[in-house]
């Protein structure tokens, strides 16, 4: 059996800010996708106030597609680099984590 005594806090919070930005393309393009749909619709009813609508939806869409990645990476980063303090914190109170590794 080996043990984890810790583990590296800025190469987790790397990780997760890498990961969660991917997931924030992901989401991005999802509820981008909508709002522009919603603000095509809104510009195709010709109504009086159809412009700010479509302008609304569409550039609201595309702010969230670029915007969403980068939000969603400076949360997971600094999220991680909390979450990994107190996980090294509980593995110095109990003395590591046990793992099997096979070789």
């Amino acid at each position: 059996m080996k043990r984890i005594r810790s583990f590296g806090v800025l190469s987790f919070g790397k990780y997760l800010a890498v990961f969660y930005a991917f997931l924030g393309f992901i989401f991005g393009l999802m509820y981008g996708g909508i709002m522009m749909l919603i603000g095509a619709a809104g510009a195709a009813s010709g109504g009086k106030d159809a412009g700010p609508m479509a302008a609304f939806g569409i550039g609201g869409g595309i702010a969230v597609i670029i915007f969403g990645p980068i939000f969603y990476g400076l949360l997971g980063f600094i999220f991680g680099i909390i979450a990994t303090a107190f996980a090294n914190l509980a593995l110095k109170l109990t003395g590591g984590l046990e793992v099997e590794i096979e070789d």
